[in-house]
């Protein structure tokens, strides 16, 4: 069974914390258990929720990360260390450390899908793909997103139904949307909501096309679901579709172009 990695992120600015977590919640491998700003909160959340890989910030104002890191590395289960740093000059000191990885600012995807990588292949060495594997894959979903989907079959979707405490399995005619928030994906129904581990990507290539169309990077949606489009702006639309919750979305401005080619807009 595909588990993802339970990672902490220390880091003193907020906005760097935001949006590395956002980087790692593209890359579908990684779940943020939590975060912290300083040596002393970082240690206790380390003790307290055993994360398999810590981000952090090397330069820590006061006690840094170089001593911090020393420190996790006495706890009973320590955790996998990726230092981020504007300074190069760290990387000695990263290293000394056998951190897995040393992540110049300002982040890049790339380099940070690289790294959640190497956290896979130390702490999932059976699961992890073959380089081979690995860039075969790469054209067709991107390395964000190598992990496939293989509990799924050719027609039906196994999603968990936390109210039942069961597996239900969804055909492609009940889907109303595929929504991506709050680092699941969620599969919507006429009637029901499911929250998932599946990327996104996969989801969509699983779909097959018509008669869904992805409207933003983080919506898909079934057109025969579509209650009403309306135009409120700008090429700005909002879309309201036909499931118990009567969900909105918003489309970007290359869904809205998608939208308009095939429903009527309400203005």
């Amino acid at each position: 069974m595909w588990v993802r990695i339970r990672a902490l992120i220390i880091e003193d600015e907020l906005l760097a914390a935001q949006y590395l977590a956002a980087l790692l919640d593209e890359t579908c491998q990684v779940e943020v258990v939590g975060s912290a700003t300083d040596f002393e909160t970082g240690l206790r959340l380390c003790a307290e929720l055993r994360p398999d890989a810590v981000f952090l910030d090397i330069n820590l104002p006061g006690t840094d990360g170089v001593s911090l890191a020393t420190q996790l590395a006495m706890l009973p289960q320590p955790p996998r260390i990726v230092f981020t740093t504007g300074n190069a000059n760290r990387a000695t000191d990263a290293f000394r450390l056998e951190a897995v990885d040393y992540l110049l600012k300002p982040l890049e995807p790339e380099q940070v899908n690289e790294a959640v990588n190497r956290l896979l292949a130390q702490l999932r060495p059976f699961d992890s793909k073959s380089p081979s594997a690995q860039e075969s894959r790469s054209n067709e979903i991107g390395a964000s997103a190598e992990t496939s989907l293989l509990a799924i079959s050719n027609d039906l979707l196994p999603v968990k139904d936390t109210d039942r405490d069961q597996i239900r399995l969804l055909s492609r005619r009940e889907i109303v949307a595929l929504v991506r928030r709050n680092r699941r994906t969620w599969v919507h129904t006429v009637r029901e909501e499911f929250a998932t581990y599946y990327p996104l990507a996969d989801l969509i290539r699983w779909l097959g096309g018509g008669p869904f169309i992805q409207i933003a990077r983080h919506a898909v949606i079934n057109l025969q679901a579509i209650e009403q489009v309306t135009h409120y702006g700008d090429r700005l639309y909002r879309v309201r579709l036909r499931d118990r919750a009567g969900t909105q979305l918003t489309a970007s401005r290359s869904g809205a172009v998608r939208l308009a080619t095939v429903v009527k807009v309400q203005r």
